[in-house]
C-alpha cells in the first residue's frame, strides 16, 4: 500500500528505501476480539502530488476517488480480478503514464504472495474494503493466481495490438487478437532490434484509433487454471504485407 501511495504522490515506482511524506499510510491496531486493522491513507498536500497533476486540477475535489480507483484497479489485477471499469474510473486511469500500472503489478506481487499466507492456513478470505465499498478479496482462488507462473520453454509467434507501453522500464499492455483481451507484458533485456521502436509505433497507432497489430514473439505466463497473466517479449515486427 506504501509503493502505490508514493507512486501517487510522486510519480516514481520505488521498491524500498523512504517513501514521500505527502502521503502517509497508517495501520491502526486491530480492535479488541477482532480481526479487522483500519488502513489509514493520510494526504498532506493534495494540490502538490502527481496524481493531481496527471488527472488535473479538479482531482483535488475527488481526490480520495481517484486514489481508491488507482489503487484498487492495481491490486486487483494483481490477484488476477479484471473488473469493468466506470466512466468516471476509465476517464482518471487513463491519464496515468502508460506502462506504469504493469511496473507497479510487478513490483507488489511479492508482497501479494505473502498476504495470501494466512488463506487456508486459519482463513478463507481476507477482504480489503473502503468504508462498506469492497475494493480486493483476497481467497484459494487468488492465492493461486498469485503463487502460479507457469512460463512457456520456447517463444511463439502472436499477433497484438500495444495499448500502453513505457520505454523506460520496458512494460506495457498488449490487445491479443487470439483471446480478445488485453494483458500485460516486458520486453527481455536483449530484445530483437526495432522492438521497441515497433511497440511505440503501434501504441502511437493504437491512440489514434487506426491499425495497430504487429507481430511479436513472446513466452506466455499462464496461471494454473491456464489463463495467461503476462508475456515476455524478445522481439516485434510489423506484419509482413
Amino acid at each position: 500500500m506504501s509503493l502505490l501511495a508514493n507512486y501517487l504522490a510522486t510519480g516514481e515506482i520505488r521498491h524500498r528505501g523512504e517513501m514521500s511524506h505527502k502521503i502517509r499510510v497508517y495501520i491502526q491496531p486491530a480492535r479488541q476480539g477482532s480481526f479487522v486493522q483500519d488502513v489509514v491513507v493520510f494526504l498532506s498536500e493534495p494540490n502538490n502530488v502527481f496524481m493531481t497533476t496527471v488527472v488535473g486540477s479538479y482531482a483535488v475535489a475527488t481526490v480520495g476517488q481517484i486514489a481508491n480507483a488507482f489503487i484498487a484497479n492495481v491490486l486487483n489485477e494483481v490477484v488476477g480480478h479484471f473488473k469493468e471499469r466506470t466512466g468516471s474510473e476509465e476517464r482518471w486511469l487513463s491519464r496515468f503514464p502508460s506502462g506504469d500500472t504493469e511496473a507497479l503489478v510487478d513490483r507488489i506481487e511479492p508482497s501479494m504472495r505473502r498476504a495470501h499466507d494466512v488463506i487456508d492456513q486459519g482463513a478463507s478470505m481476507l477482504s480489503i474494503t473502503k468504508g462498506q465499498t469492497p475494493i480486493v478479496r483476497l481467497d484459494s482462488q487468488t492465492k493461486a493466481w498469485v503463487n502460479t507462473n507457469i512460463i512457456d520453454d520456447e517463444y511463439r509467434r502472436r499477433t497484438v495490438s500495444i495499448s500502453a507501453f513505457n520505454a523506460n522500464s520496458g512494460n506495457g499492455r498488449a490487445y491479443l487478437t487470439d483471446v480478445g483481451k488485453t494483458v500485460p507484458f516486458s520486453v527481455t533485456r536483449e530484445p530483437d532490434r526495432g522492438t521497441y521502436e515497433t511497440l511505440a509505433s503501434s501504441l502511437n497507432r493504437y491512440t489514434r484509433g487506426v491499425n495497430s497489430i504487429i507481430s511479436i514473439n513472446s513466452k506466455d505466463v499462464v496461471s494454473v487454471d491456464g489463463r495467461v497473466k503476462k508475456l515476455i517479449i524478445d522481439g516485434a515486427h510489423e506484419p509482413a504485407d
